[in-house]
């Protein structure tokens, strides 16, 4: 629980010395609103920051605010491997794309930003990596029928791959058929904008892929798995898939 604690309020502090950084000053009820604290517990990480040597300035009367004075640099970034694997993914989508403009430098910056990390992190980021597959764009007969799943149903496929956890869903098929199943979040993979799973599934004792727009209810239940054997899941996407 101390941990549990310890690390909530750290990240609590670096959300907030990030919307320091991000603004030239801050209304004190948009931090409280943005970290969803009580003005009591803002004014106690203002006060640690600047004992720990923060430029925080208090600007009063109208117009006033919290700011970070001058161009304060960036330090060492402290992500979890979660927040990593988001960072990279966002990366190795744009690369995916194929934009003209402005993404030359992006498979270079997601190696390096890869290699910045230490040994422990880059290892357990790699797990994930090589269980994210990325192809061509979605055919535009297919994008006219999606329709971008609700946030909560994103939230817990999320949760399930990252923390492999087992994942009850309610799932249509093409022909409008729904069934309740708990599956296993082994891989995932996208054709921009949809996204797939690659699952072991439990009603069906066989892999199955799942459209994530067909997914109409999903909720973590009790149990964990862990990795089967790649080419179960994998064997047919791999010549027109990469991982990130």
């Amino acid at each position: 629980m101390i941990n549990t604690s310890f690390e909530q309020r750290a990240e609590r502090r670096n959300r907030l010395i990030g919307l320091l950084r991000s603004e030239e000053h801050w209304k004190t009820s948009d931090l409280r609103e943005h970290l969803g604290v009580s003005q009591r517990t803002l004014m106690r990480e203002l006060a640690e920051l600047r004992h720990a040597g923060y430029p925080i300035e208090s600007d009063r009367g109208r117009g006033g605010g919290i700011r970070l004075n001058g161009r304060w640099g960036i330090e060492r970034l402290n992500l979890n491997h979660h927040e990593v694997v988001e960072l990279i993914l966002s990366l190795a989508i744009m690369e995916s794309l194929q934009s003209p403009l402005l993404t030359g430098n992006l498979k270079a910056i997601k190696q390096k930003l890869f290699q910045a990390f230490p040994q422990k992190q880059r290892s357990s980021v790699s797990t994930i990596r090589k269980r994210i597959m990325i192809g061509d764009n979605a055919a535009n007969n297919i994008v006219s029928h999606y329709t971008a799943p609700d946030q909560r149903i994103s939230e817990s496929i999320a949760e399930s791959f990252l923390r492999r956890n087992f994942l009850e869903i309610e799932y249509q098929s093409e022909a409008g058929e729904r069934t309740l199943r708990v599956i296993e979040t082994q891989y995932i993979l996208l054709n921009w904008p949809i996204w797939y799973i690659l699952a072991w599934d439990h009603l069906r004792l066989s892999s199955r892929v799942f459209r994530i727009d067909r997914i109409k209810n999903a909720r973590i239940v009790d149990g964990s798995f862990q990795l089967r054997p790649k080419h179960m899941f994998t064997g047919i996407y791999a010549p027109i898939y990469q991982t990130i």
